[in-house]
């Protein structure tokens, strides 16, 4: 199950960018991740600069006003514990502020 049938819509906003074009294999990871809600086309390859991306796949958990939360470098197995670990936390903090 991916992270946003497992969180739900109104939850979290799982977002794809793609710095360049996407090819087969992309789109496998981001099946395979659930990651197919929004995913953004980077041809200008601009973002991994804008962002100070040094690494992919690098994974930023923003909250509903913009602020930068969470930042992961790299993927492994288990990754997806701490990432739903993480959402977890920030869901309940938004719903305590």
């Amino acid at each position: 199950m991916g992270l946003q049938e497992r969180f739900g819509a109104e939850d979290l906003a799982v977002v794809a960018v793609n710095a360049g074009y996407r090819t087969p294999r992309v789109d496998a990871l981001i099946e395979e991740l659930g990651v197919g809600s929004i995913v953004y086309e980077d041809p200008s390859g601009r973002a991994p600069e804008a962002y100070r991306v040094s690494g992919v796949p690098t994974t930023f958990l923003i909250d509903d006003a913009g602020r930068l939360m969470f930042k992961h470098v790299g993927f492994e197995e288990g990754d997806e514990e701490l990432l739903a670990k993480e959402i977890e936390t920030l869901i309940a903090w938004m719903e305590e502020t």
